[in-house]
């Protein structure tokens, strides 16, 4: 179980809390004794309590323990279990008298003592009538009926999360009401060792998982394109990658700059380390130096305290240096000097720092052409653009549109829970015929925007922005007149899609009230309904 949820049980136990009550009375019982002998039991518990709190390997710890544990009671197996997120148990550990690894824990506890010391909070032993019967049907227990019991509930804030279980024949008479007082205060003292472990196995699960996530989604593979400028362009990326040479990518608001950078980043040797994105259109020109180099304190009004700046932050990295097209002439002259040698200062200080960070730039518009005309300075865009990458804007790559969409249809009905989507045959032709002057991003919300309007499992055309309907219905400035034969064809599409769509609207979505309407019989209008890609399933009201 997920240790954060909440589940009361029903006697208010709080087994590993020190407010326990019979952890307190045991507390005050060892410290009446005067000479407590070294291999005492109460002096192992007290040792153990101690390295409960500095351990490094729970894992080890709480094997070791239960080894005390049996030691001490004489026991021939002990469990210590976790529950995990969806209520399966997680040994930790399973051992015998003999201080070895049980193969199979699973099969020695019954599933009926877990569910019912889960489901009360309280201790269960093999004396307990409630259930004696299902234990007796337990394999174990039906070939070897003198086995006796205990199991004790690891609790945290009302939450059972876990159990303690030792198992011995009842000749050894292990729980006697002396060794049951101890083997519960021992519980009180390892649930808390216990609770760390399951702490610590869940945020390392988490985290594993955001990491391979993280990863998965800029790999190679994750950058989607089958247009043979993409394919060029990932080539170039993945022999690139390895190296830390400087790299300049080019290209339209929403192609993707970001991401080519993130991939170059997460399939190098610098993976590990942080990528840091600073997007110079975004900060004021007169802030940016600052947050760049970072300050210290009062080397100008404001400046209350020293600042780390993002070259610092991306030490041993790889930094994003987005939009420079947009940093002061005057600034470039600081980056120029750690593109020549890594060194930078600080605003308002002497002390030399060194930069150990990847460069990547990106810019929207072309910088050669603005050292043309003298905005950008010659010798920085020559440091920079020691590797050139220019992305094609979506309009030069119709053939990964569809391929793009039905991946981010995938990903967003995913994400809003939607049934599996697919695009309907208007839809795609919208798509197909829009120039898309926001690339991908703009491709991206379109999507995204279906996804959210979508019934059922089919994305139709009037689902897709207006804006993007009321382009792809024209021509737009991204289309050349190849032809009036050609033309005119778009145009009679265009009314043809329209005016049937009004006839449904009208009919409530009847079909052969709209071909009526229309003056077509109804085989034809069926067959351009098809051919548009209209559900007319749509257009029936609720009533």
């Amino acid at each position: 179980m997920n240790i954060s949820e909440k589940n009361t049980t029903t006697n208010g136990s709080s087994t590993g809390t020190f407010q326990d009550s019979r952890f307190l009375k045991f507390c005050r019982n060892c410290s009446t004794q005067t000479a407590m002998p070294e291999n005492s039991p109460y002096a192992q518990l007290l040792r153990m309590g101690r390295d409960l709190l500095v351990a490094p390997d729970i894992d080890r710890l709480l094997s070791d323990a239960v080894d005390m544990l049996i030691g001490y009671s004489k026991a021939e197996k002990g469990i210590i279990a976790l529950f995990g997120a969806k209520g399966e148990l997680i040994f930790e550990t399973a051992r015998t008298l003999e201080r070895a690894d049980i193969a199979n824990p699973e099969l020695e506890i019954c599933r009926c003592i877990v569910d019912e010391v889960k489901k009360t909070g309280k201790p269960l032993c093999s004396h307990n009538t409630t259930i004696s019967e299902k234990v007796k049907q337990f394999s174990k227990f039906a070939a070897t009926p003198e086995l006796d019991f205990i199991c004790l509930p690891f609790v945290h804030n009302e939450v059972v999360f876990g159990l303690l279980y030792l198992e011995a024949h009842k000749s050894s008479e292990i729980f006697s009401s002396d060794k049951c007082f101890f083997i519960g205060s021992f519980a009180d003292f390892i649930s808390h060792a216990a609770f760390r472990a399951l702490e610590h196995k869940q945020l390392s699960e988490r985290v594993n998982e955001l990491e391979m996530e993280l990863r998965g989604k800029y790999e190679f593979e994750a950058i989607i394109g089958h247009d043979p400028k993409m394919i060029r362009i990932l080539k170039l990326v993945s022999q690139i990658a390895a190296t830390d040479a400087t790299i300049l990518i080019e290209g339209e608001s929403g192609t993707g700059k970001e991401l080519v950078a993130r991939a170059i980043h997460y399939n190098s040797h610098r993976r590990d380390k942080p990528f840091v994105p600073v997007n110079c259109g975004g900060i004021p020109k007169h802030l940016l130096e600052s947050e760049l180099f970072g300050h210290v304190r009062g080397s100008f009004t404001g400046a209350i305290s020293d600042k780390i700046g993002w070259f610092e932050r991306a030490q041993g990295g790889t930094i994003l240096l987005d939009e420079i097209s947009e940093m002061s002439i005057d600034l470039q002259v600081r980056l120029l000097r750690v593109l020549q040698t890594g060194e930078y200062a600080k605003v308002g200080s002497t002390k030399i720092s060194y930069c150990d960070a990847r460069i990547l730039a990106a810019s929207s518009k072309r910088l050669r052409s603005l050292v043309d005309r003298g905005l950008f300075r010659e010798e920085v865009f020559y440091r920079l653009n020691v590797i050139d990458i220019h992305l094609p804007p979506l309009r030069e790559r119709k053939q990964d549109i569809l391929i793009l969409a039905n991946h981010m249809l995938r990903y967003y009905a995913k994400k809003y829970r939607k049934p599996s989507l697919q695009l309907s045959a208007g839809a795609e032709h919208a798509l197909m015929t829009y120039a898309f002057p926001g690339n991908v991003r703009e491709l991206e919300n379109a999507v995204q925007h279906a996804v959210v309007l979508a019934e059922g499992g089919l994305v139709e055309r009037q689902h897709l922005p207006l804006n993007l309907l009321q382009e792809s219905d024209g021509l737009t400035d991204g289309q050349s007149f190849s032809s009036f034969k050609s033309a005119k064809q778009k145009a009679v599409r265009a009314f043809e899609s329209k005016y049937i769509t009004d006839c449904l609207n009208v009919t409530n979505g009847n079909i052969r009230k709209a071909a009526d309407l229309a003056g077509i019989d109804v085989k034809n209008f069926h067959m351009k309904i098809k051919q548009h890609g209209i559900n007319a399933l749509a257009f029936k009201k609720a009533t």
